[in-house]
């Protein structure tokens, strides 16, 4: 659960029975201490950074349309790769689409008339066994976002969206029990390391304390000594204790004696736990999300064998399922004539032209490639002309049956060399 859902929920007990509640410092600084942004932030950020990285991975690939086994650039290339509708373009759609199913695991689609694609904030979906699963309250733009939400009407079924589902477990209601555990031990970390280089002291309570008058609070009724007394212990102890520089003001009948500090005894075991803590944060939010937790954590060593785990690994997944659906949706059964999508990743890695060019040169050698098809690899704009379009092959590739019959003419061949007879078995026919 979000930091933010877990303040809304703070603040909406405020409001009980309808009435108006003014939001005060003091409520965000009872909040923050209540529920440990630290811990929180910390999973959070694990989350979102690896989320960052699927969907700006997505994001970077082209997502190529074919028709009868031929590549063309029509509406759907357009729609998929610029503008899937009037309000966003290709990149921060694909971006929202892997939010919404990473952190619902799953994510439902919808065309409008116009053709634009519309990714459903909310819904209520129904499931069958035996015939289509229907789509109910269809919600967009739900989020917060500048534009007003809006509700369709209308009943979709699944045949009429494009409905992708990460797994039968949502990967994240999972996580959020397994850094619940790991909050209360990184909790104790903490503690330990706060309480190794804590400030010692004493503090000392006159007995006539409790008969002193402590003036009033802010609702005009008398500060008693408890008051005082939690006060103290609560707040001013624990920012006095946390601050590098502090003066401590204390009430009559009260006197505090500092007995040093015990920074010095701090071991480097109290550091250890916390960064050990936090680092199995960092792995399990990456085992969860298939990423290298070395990409994750941001080390830049070896960041090419990284970088293709995590294509092989968490990208491929989540393109194949994507690249499924809109094919079974969009193109149905013309998928078998050659009418397809298909979702590039290998433009996640940006590869420049030396880096290719012994490869391309066996490849146009081959006829694997053409001139175009080697720019574009190397993310040069193609030429367009009809000679950067043809393939060619160079003399040292040759069909098999070519090669046999060049093969005979040269008497090289095993069936031509048992056709030719010898010259002593030549002699003797004659002779016969």
């Amino acid at each position: 659960m979000s930091v933010i859902t877990d303040f809304w929920k703070f603040i909406k007990g405020k409001t009980l029975g309808g009435k108006t509640y003014q939001v005060s410092s003091k409520d965000i600084e009872e909040f923050a201490n209540d529920k440990r942004w630290n811990e929180l932030a910390l999973y959070e950020f694990a989350l979102h950074s690896g989320i960052n990285i699927i969907a700006n991975a997505l994001s970077a690939c082209e997502i190529r349309t074919f028709d009868h086994w031929k590549e063309v650039q029509k509406d759907q290339y357009y729609r998929w790769n610029y503008a899937p509708n009037e309000n966003m373009n290709a990149a921060q759609f694909r971006q929202k689409l892997v939010w919404s199913l990473i952190y619902k695991n799953e994510c439902l689609v919808i065309q409008t008339k116009k053709g634009d694609l519309l990714i459903a904030d909310s819904y209520e979906h129904e499931q069958y066994a035996l015939k289509q699963d229907v789509f109910r309250n269809v919600t967009v733009c739900g989020d917060g976002g500048i534009t007003s939400p809006y509700t369709f009407d209308k009943t979709f079924r699944m045949e009429d969206v494009l409905y992708y589902r990460l797994s039968n477990r949502n990967i994240t209601a999972l996580l959020d029990q397994l850094v619940e555990e790991y909050n209360q031990l990184l909790e104790s970390a903490i503690q330990k390391f706060y309480k190794s280089g804590g400030e010692r002291g004493v503090m000392t309570i006159d007995a006539n304390a409790p008969t002193v008058n402590y003036g009033v609070k802010e609702d005009e009724t008398p500060r008693t000594f408890n008051d005082v007394y939690a006060e103290l212990m609560s707040k001013q102890f624990e920012k006095y204790f946390k601050s590098p520089n502090a003066v401590l003001p204390l009430f009559k009948g009260f006197s505090y004696e500092t007995k040093g500090s015990e920074t010095s005894k701090k071991s480097t075991s109290e550091i250890k736990d916390v960064t050990d803590l936090t680092d199995e944060i960092y792995d399990r939010v990456a085992n969860a999300l298939q990423i290298p937790p070395a990409l994750l954590k941001g080390d830049i060593a070896d960041v090419t064998a990284l970088t293709k785990n995590l294509i092989t690994f968490a990208i491929e997944p989540i393109a194949n399922m994507i690249e499924t659906e809109n094919n079974r949706k969009i193109y149905r059964k013309e998928v078998l004539n050659g009418s397809r999508q298909m979702i590039d990743t290998s433009t996640i890695i940006h590869m420049t032209a030396p880096e290719i060019a012994a490869a391309s040169d066996k490849l146009i050698a081959c006829g694997g490639w053409c001139i175009d098809e080697v720019r574009r690899k190397a993310g040069d704009p193609p030429l367009n002309t009809e000679l950067s379009k043809k393939h060619f092959i160079t003399l040292n590739y040759s069909d098999m049956e070519e090669l046999d019959s060049c093969a005979e003419d040269a008497g090289l061949s095993d069936k031509s060399q048992n056709n030719k007879p010898d010259e002593g078995g030549s002699h003797e026919n004659n002779g016969a």
